[in-house]
């Protein structure tokens, strides 16, 4: 599938004023495949200016992050049933016709990261979301399509972005249906059984608001019951690598994983795609979470000297 000549580009294509680990660890697993591949992170502040690189005759695969997963879809050849469950496309990979495809593999990474943590995954358990925004979209796909959730709890600051979130599920009825639960309150959570799996998509900073404190103080509750089986909270945040809610896991007794892991646990998924190739993951999985903590350490070398 590698082999069309030429083609040794990979992009990833995010927003102004991002940045990734992707290319380095990208470049290791082209190397160790004998390719000569290079991978480029994009500051884009529109669509069409990636598609101009996905277009060129050299790319050879491309990974999309925000704020363009969706506004991408339309630029596509093809993009499957995964892209119109999660509403996002995060993967695009050449067909054997040229077309450009999209997929979605956030899911992947969340699944993969939990599985080999959990001694049991049988269908009956009750998942959480914390955050609705996009990428609760994929841990929603993940705890109930793969983790077989029976019930998923969301927990959000904002009660739009829940509605929103809601909406865009229940139009895929004809692909899949979780069933899912708005907990409002702390007074609600009382009265509701304990999730497992808590998967937290939102960025790591401080409840400051009322609306935020509420949802932070429902996390608690969960976390905080001596009667309940200790689960998993996943972050996937990973700046910082050790986040408040993975502290707030902890400190409970809670197992937690990190969320460099859901980027580390997509890239075997992402090469299938690209090269038809299996790729050695344990030193993959070793280099990205050193260039998260690297990526960390000069941040806050950064902010000390301002």
């Amino acid at each position: 599938m590698y082999a069309r000549l030429g083609r040794d580009r990979l992009y990833i294509a995010g927003g102004p004023g991002g940045s990734s680990i992707g290319p380095k660890v990208h470049e290791y697993i082209a190397k160790s495949l004998g390719l000569p591949w290079t991978c480029e992170f994009l500051q884009l502040a529109s669509v069409d200016e990636a598609m101009r690189y996905f277009r060129a005759p050299d790319f050879a695969g491309g990974i999309v992050t925000m704020p363009h997963k969706r506004t991408i879809i339309p630029q596509l050849d093809y993009c499957d049933h995964l892209v119109k469950i999660l509403g996002a496309c995060n993967f695009v990979y050449l067909a054997e016709n040229g077309q450009l495809c999209g997929t979605n593999t956030d899911w992947v990474g969340i699944y993969d990261s939990i599985l080999p943590h959990s001694p049991s995954h049988a269908p009956g358990m009750t998942g959480m979301v914390y955050g609705a925004g996009g990428a609760s979209r994929a841990a929603i796909y993940a705890l109930w399509a793969k983790l077989k959730c029976d019930k998923i709890y969301v927990v959000n600051r904002d009660s739009q972005e829940v509605a929103d979130l809601f909406d865009d599920v229940q139009r895929q009825g004809d692909l899949y249906r979780p069933e899912l639960v708005h907990v409002r309150s702390v007074t609600e959570s009382k009265a509701l059984p304990t999730p497992y799996f808590i998967v937290s998509t939102i960025p790591d900073f401080e409840a400051v608001t009322p609306d935020e404190l509420q949802a932070r103080d429902i996390l608690v509750e969960f976390l905080s019951r001596s009667s309940s089986p200790r689960g998993i909270l996943l972050d996937m945040c990973y700046h910082p690598p050790m986040t408040r809610n993975l502290k707030l896991a902890i400190q409970h007794g809670y197992r937690v994983i990190q969320g460099y892991t859901v980027v580390a646990s997509q890239f075997s998924c992402q090469w299938k795609f690209w090269t038809g190739e299996a790729i050695e993951m344990e030193k993959v999985f070793e280099m990205t979470e050193r260039l998260v903590q690297e990526e960390e350490a000069a941040a806050v070398a950064r902010a000390t000297i301002k």
